[in-house]
C-alpha cells in the first residue's frame, strides 16, 4: 500500500510468525543531497527556497529556515513577523493534520461522510492558505486573521473536531475513523519519549557534527518520538486501545491549535517558544526549530567568509518516528497483526497515525517464506 505524500518512500518490511510481527525493517528511500541546493546561496534566499522545495509543511520549512538565518546574524523576528509566523504555523498544522487523517485513512469513509468531508477539507485548505499568504506578505492583521481562523474552525468542526476534549463530534468523518479503531487492541499501549525544546542543544550539536545524523537521529540512549502523540504525552485514557489514543491525540492537537490561533487573533499575544525557537551555533551558524503537524523540525546553517551559505542541514520529524529502532518499530514489533490483508490493514493504520512526510510501502511475509 502506498500513499503519495512527497518525494521518496519509506519501505516497511514485516515478517509475521503465528500472526505476530516478529521482524520489522524500516528503510527510507529519499532523495539525498537535497540540502546541497542551499549551499552557495545568500542566506536570505533560504526561507523562500525551503518553502518551494517541500510539498508538505512548506510554511513550517520556510519559518525554520528564517529562524536559522536570523539566529546566525544574532537577530530575531519583529513583533509583526512573529505574529504572522505563529498564525501561519498553527494554520498549517491544523490543516495538515486534518488532511492526513481524512485522505490517508486506509478504510474508506462511509459514503454519507465522504463527499462532505472533501468539501470541508477544501474549505480548511482555503482558510489555512489565506492565513499563510498574509503571513508571507507581512500583512497579518488581527481582524483578518480572526475571520480566517473562524472559517478554519468551522471547517474543522464540520470534520469532527470538538470544542473541548479529544472525542470527535458525532456523525462526522473523525467519528467514523475513531469507530474504526476504538475496539482495535492489536497494538499494546506505550507512552512516548517526547522530543522537546530541552533536547535542542544536543540535537543541533549532533546534527552539525555527526555525518548522517539527519537520516538516523538519536539522543544519548534514546530514540525520541515527536508529533501530536508525543506532545500530549498520552496523558489520558491509558486503558483505551493504542490506535484510539493516537487518534485522539491528533484530534486534541487540532483543537488546541485552533484555540491558540483564535486567542492569537483576539489578543495578538502568544508564547512562541512552544511553537518555534532558534539560537546561534558555531562557525557563524544558527538553527531554527518548529513544532509542525508531524513533530519537531530543525534547520541548521553555517555562513562562510563570503557571506554565503557554507552548510545547510535539515532534520525532519519522520526520521525520529520511523527510525529503524524508533517508536514505530517498537510499537509494531511483537504485535498480533495477523496475516495477509489483515496485517497490511493493521500496519497501515499505525503508519498513518505516525504520519510520515513521504509515501510508505508495506510488505508482509510469513516467516517460513523469509
Amino acid at each position: 500500500m502506498t500513499f503519495l505524500l512527497g518525494a521518496g518512500t519509506i519501505g516497511i518490511d514485516v515478517t509475521v510468525s503465528r500472526a505476530l510481527a516478529c521482524s520489522v525493517a524500516v528503510k527510507a528511500n529519499r532523495p539525498r543531497g537535497l540540502t546541497r541546493m542551499f549551499v552557495g546561496r545568500q542566506p536570505e534566499e533560504a526561507p523562500v527556497l525551503a518553502g518551494q522545495v517541500f510539498s508538505l509543511c512548506g510554511f513550517a520549512q520556510s519559518v525554520a529556515a528564517r529562524l536559522a538565518v536570523l539566529a546566525a546574524a544574532d537577530l530575531a523576528m519583529n513583533d509583526e513577523e512573529r505574529l504572522g509566523a505563529s498564525a501561519g504555523l498553527l494554520a498549517e498544522r491544523i490543516f495538515e493534520t486534518l488532511r492526513a487523517l481524512i485522505l490517508q485513512w486506509p478504510t474508506p469513509l462511509p459514503e454519507r461522510f465522504a463527499a462532505d468531508a472533501g468539501r470541508h477539507l477544501r474549505e480548511a485548505l482555503a482558510a489555512s492558505l489565506a492565513i499563510i499568504s498574509h503571513a508571507k506578505a507581512g500583512r497579518t492583521s488581527r481582524p483578518r486573521l480572526a475571520a480566517a481562523a473562524e472559517r478554519l474552525s468551522a471547517a474543522a468542526t464540520a470534520l469532527g473536531i470538538p470544542g473541548r476534549g479529544d472525542t470527535p463530534l458525532p456523525e462526522t468523518a473523525c467519528a467514523a475513523i475513531l469507530r474504526d479503531v476504538e475496539d482495535d487492541h492489536v497494538f499494546a499501549g506505550r507512552r512516548p519519549d517526547p522530543l522537546t525544546i530541552s533536547d535542542d542543544a544536543e540535537v543541533v550539536a549532533r546534527l552539525r557534527d555527526e555525518a548522517g545524523y539527519a537520516s538516523l537521529p538519536h539522543l544519548s540512549g534514546r530514540i525520541a518520538e515527536t508529533g501530536a502523540y508525543a506532545r500530549s504525552a498520552s496523558a489520558g485514557l491509558p486503558e483505551a486501545p493504542h490506535l484510539a489514543r493516537r487518534l485522539r491525540a491528533r484530534i486534541g492537537d487540532v483543537r488546541i491549535s485552533l484555540t491558540q490561533l483564535t486567542a492569537l487573533a483576539r489578543t495578538g499575544d502568544f508564547d512562541c517558544a512552544s511553537l518555534a525557537c532558534s539560537g546561534p551555533t558555531p562557525d557563524a551558524g544558527g538553527y531554527g526549530a518548529v513544532e509542525c503537524a508531524r513533530g519537531r523540525l530543525y534547520h541548521q546553517i553555517e555562513i562562510g567568509c563570503d557571506g554565503r551559505l557554507a552548510a545547510y542541514r535539515i532534520l525532519a520529524p519522520t526520521e525520529w518516528n520511523f527510525h529503524p529502532a524508533g517508536p514505530f518499530v517498537e510499537t509494531l514489533l511483537s504485535s498480533p497483526v495477523g496475516a495477509d490483508e489483515a496485517a497490511v490493514r493493521s500496519i497501515s493504520r499505525l503508519a498513518v497515525l505516525f504520519d510520515p512526510c513521504v509515501a510508505f510501502e508495506i510488505n508482509v511475509r510469513e516467516a517460513a517464506d523469509a
